[in-house]
C-alpha cells in the first residue's frame, strides 16, 4: 500500500517539532550576543563623560576615565 501513498490509520505516531542542534546554537549566540551587549554598556558608561550615558563621546586629547 505504500507504494500509492496510502498508509494505514494508526500505523504510527505522527513526529512532533523538537529543539535541534541549530535551536541551541540560536539561543547560545543571542545569549552570548546578550552578555556583550551588558559588559560593553557597562564599561562605556565608565568612559562616557555624560552621567547615565554610555553611547557620548569623549573630547579629543581629554580621555577621563570614571571611578
Amino acid at each position: 500500500m505504500s507504494q500509492f501513498g496510502m498508509q494505514m490509520p494508526g500505523g504510527g505516531a505522527g513526529r512532533k517539532a523538537s529543539p535541534d542542534v541549530y535551536t541551541a546554537l540560536i539561543f547560545v549566540g543571542v545569549a552570548a550576543m546578550a552578555v556583550a551587549v551588558g559588559i560593553l554598556w557597562i564599561n562605556g558608561d565608565k568612559l562616557s563623560p555624560a552621567e547615565g550615558n554610555p553611547l557620548s563621546i569623549q573630547e579629543e586629547g581629554a580621555v577621563k576615565l570614571n571611578d
